[in-house]
């Protein structure tokens, strides 16, 4: 009797180390807005998340219509991510739609990508007739690469409240995403000269050029910042204003764009002021993201000479484009090679 209740003891034992708990073996259910956000929960989550996004990569992102197949992935998902900042001001009809207690505002499940990001392009005054203002700045924060390294921290300590016993794996995950990033950004060399977190702080503060020239680094400069120098000291006119981030981490200026106010078309008039901005101005190039109508960048480019680069915002946009870095890379070689010709021809 001793030893069949010793061997039985043994094969619970065993198969108590061999089988995984229902709670080891469990991903969480993330919803996100945007499929870049997808792509970096998936890079901070790893194997312990499934992620869906609710918008598609090639709409604008402000537009989408909460519909009921968005409420109902909503519905089971254990975090809802989000950028924030009133960019998808559709967000909350679909959770109100989920009737997902986890994922209300307050709730450890709604994680909100944007916390903590210093915005620009903030309002003097909020009002209508100003067109679609963001009363609490520019939200297009994931254009900027240093901005990217800030939403995956937001995500990975949301990941972290939910998923406590996992904590430490997405912290791990998240220094390999930042590291990733530094390196994609400044050059492997210089980050090794350096350390990332510095060369962040400088780029930051606007002192990055400077400091590594009196330094004697300028050569050890690398990956986007060195693939975007023809960008610096430029002016690009651009569609819709999407493109501070952008413009500001990789040096260039945007002295006005061809949308009259946020959202709403360029009348004739203003059509023909920035038409004689252009080329006054030697600007060669005009962004547009390439869900917006293109009528009025075209016709501007057909009376200038600029070129029109019409390119996605979102991962995904376009083929070659899944990742985060795919999309950067994507971005800074079409909007430079206007320049990149310039400066060869």
């Amino acid at each position: 009797m001793l030893v069949r209740f010793i061997a039985l003891g043994l094969i619970g034992l065993l198969a108590c180390v061999s089988v995984p708990s229902q709670a080891q073996t469990k991903k969480l259910k993330v919803v996100t807005t945007l499929a870049v956000l997808k792509n970096i929960t998936e890079e901070i989550g790893g194997d312990r998340v499934t992620v869906d996004n609710l918008s598609d990569p090639r709409q604008d992102p402000h537009y989408v219509q909460p519909r009921p197949t968005l409420m109902n992935k909503a519905r089971k998902a254990d975090a809802f991510i989000e950028i924030g900042l009133q960019l998808e001001l559709w967000a909350q009809k679909v959770i109100n739609g989920s009737g997902n207690p986890r994922i209300q505002l307050g709730q450890p499940g709604r994680i909100i990508a944007s916390d903590g990001i210093a915005t620009l392009e903030l309002p003097r005054v909020v009002s209508r007739e100003w067109g679609d203002v963001h009363p609490y700045g520019n939200p297009h924060v994931w254009l900027d690469p240093i901005n990217a390294k800030r939403v995956a921290t937001n995500i990975a300590r949301g990941l972290g409240r939910i998923d406590r016993a996992q904590r430490s794996e997405y912290e791990r995950r998240l220094s390999e995403f930042e590291q990733r990033i530094d390196e994609a950004l400044f050059g492997a060399e210089l980050v090794k000269e350096i350390g990332g977190s510095k060369l962040t702080r400088l780029a930051e503060r606007g002192r990055l050029l400077e400091y590594i020239d009196n330094q004697g680094l300028s050569g050890k400069l690398g990956g986007w910042l060195k693939k975007a120098e023809p960008l610096r000291g430029q002016q690009i006119v651009t569609y819709h204003k999407t493109w501070i981030y952008f413009a500001t981490r990789f040096g260039f200026s945007v002295p006005i764009e061809i949308e009259e106010k946020p959202g709403i078309p360029p009348s004739a008039k203003h059509r023909d002021q920035v038409i004689t901005f252009v080329a006054k101005s030697d600007v060669r190039a005009l962004i547009t993201a390439d869900y917006y109508d293109a009528s009025a960048t075209d016709f501007i480019a057909t009376k200038t000479g600029a070129a029109v680069i019409a390119v996605p915002i979102d991962s995904g946009g376009v083929a070659g484009t899944q990742s985060y870095f795919d999309l950067i890379d994507y971005l800074i070689a079409k909007i430079s090679a206007p320049y990149r010709v310039s400066a060869h021809g």
